[in-house]
């Protein structure tokens, strides 16, 4: 089959030619099923809301009241607290004894990462928290003497207020 554009003449095979032809046909038909997907979705949360409701019906902001307790916990210097090491291969907590506090995540600062993370805001206590660590600073409480010293633990730390079952440290 012979084309003839302006003064130039191309020479194309029918498939080809069928091809060119088909292509607009396809791309309006790959453009319109994302369209018709997110029309379906935003259909169903309509009709969803219109079922149920627009929004959860919170009155007690009891989670609010629980995370406002947790910091102002966490805010005690003269919290103590009981810390375990859980061992995945035991499956067994082993004592590390009393700590001052929660412990503070290793990657925590008080001032603004540097990271293109420009719009990070502090925690209310005015810290930045690390989000890419597992590991904490503790203060571990001597038993003898009652003075603290700061130890870094890795992943698998659990520190409470409650005595729990486990094995003691070996030494």
């Amino acid at each position: 089959m012979t084309i003839i554009i302006g003064k130039r003449t191309f020479a194309l095979p029918w498939y080809k030619l069928l091809l060119v032809a088909m292509l607009p046909v396809i791309v309006v038909a790959f453009a319109a099923c994302p369209g018709d997907q997110t029309n379906a979705s935003q259909q169903n949360a309509s009709t969803a809301s219109q079922k149920w409701g627009n929004s959860p019906n919170i009155n007690n902001y009891y989670e609010y009241l629980q995370l406002k307790q947790i910091y102002e916990a966490r805010d005690n210097p003269q919290l103590v607290l009981n810390a375990y090491l859980y061992s995945e291969q035991t499956g067994q907590l082993t004592c590390l004894g009393k700590v001052k506090g929660f412990g503070v995540p290793y990657g925590t600062s008080w001032s603004q990462p540097q990271n293109g993370a420009n719009g990070s805001v502090p925690e209310p206590n005015g810290l930045y928290p690390s989000s890419s660590t597992n590991a904490d600073w503790i203060q571990l409480i001597d038993p003898v003497t009652g003075k603290t010293s700061i130890a870094f633990v890795e992943p698998n730390l659990i520190i409470t207020s409650q005595t729990l079952p486990c094995k003691p440290m070996s030494a």
